[in-house]
């Protein structure tokens, strides 16, 4: 109950035009916050005002809810246009840290930067180090398919549901694939293919 109270709160200075989310799109609804467990986010523009209304909002909740928001846990995240001036002010105004990768949450990427082979790269890492622990052992056709399809393509399935992948990541990891299952890095074993 107390956290429908905070968004109700949320939601009247969004429609006062007060408090600005985040829209994903054009014409799609802006987002101003969204709620989890114990954990909330929160989406506004970087200016002083917003960010001493979203701490008037805080202080608000903590006072009719009881509940304490813990700031030494609490951090931001700015889009890469925002001026560092003004990123000084909204972390002083809020009293949280600003953090430059945000990382994971329930295993989702927060944030997706322009660069998405430096973003999605931990994938091809992934699916190396998972064939490297088997490609020193004998295994039959039949072994290195099972744990192809059962081990390696499942790591990058989930990711590829949700994000555009680029195309030379996604060729990595079929590399990778690939030399597992022709036995290439086996102490120069291996077929090798005719191109």
């Amino acid at each position: 109950m107390c956290v429908e109270g905070l968004s109700a709160i949320m939601r009247r200075y969004e429609e006062a035009g007060l408090l600005h989310g985040c829209k994903v799109a054009r014409g799609a609804p802006s987002i101003s916050h969204l709620l989890f467990t114990d954990d909330c986010y929160f989406f506004f523009r970087a200016s002083q005002t917003e960010a001493a209304i979203m701490k008037d909002i805080l202080v608000r909740y903590e006072r009719l809810s009881g509940q304490v928001v813990n700031y030494s846990k609490s951090s931001i995240t700015f889009s890469p246009n925002t001026h560092e001036q003004v990123k000084k002010v909204v972390c002083e105004k809020l009293q949280v840290m600003e953090i430059d990768k945000p990382g994971k949450y329930l295993g989702m990427l927060m944030c997706v930067r322009k660069n998405k082979m430096e973003t999605f790269v931990f994938l091809s890492d992934g699916i190396e180090k998972k064939l490297q622990g088997w490609s020193n052992k004998e295994l039959p056709k039949g072994g290195k398919l099972l744990l192809l399809k059962s081990a390696a393509q499942t790591i990058p399935s989930f990711w590829m549901s949700l994000f555009l992948i680029p195309v030379t990541l996604c060729e990595e990891m079929e590399r990778i694939m690939n030399a597992f299952w022709w036995g290439h890095g086996q102490a120069g074993k291996g077929v090798r293919l005719m191109a």
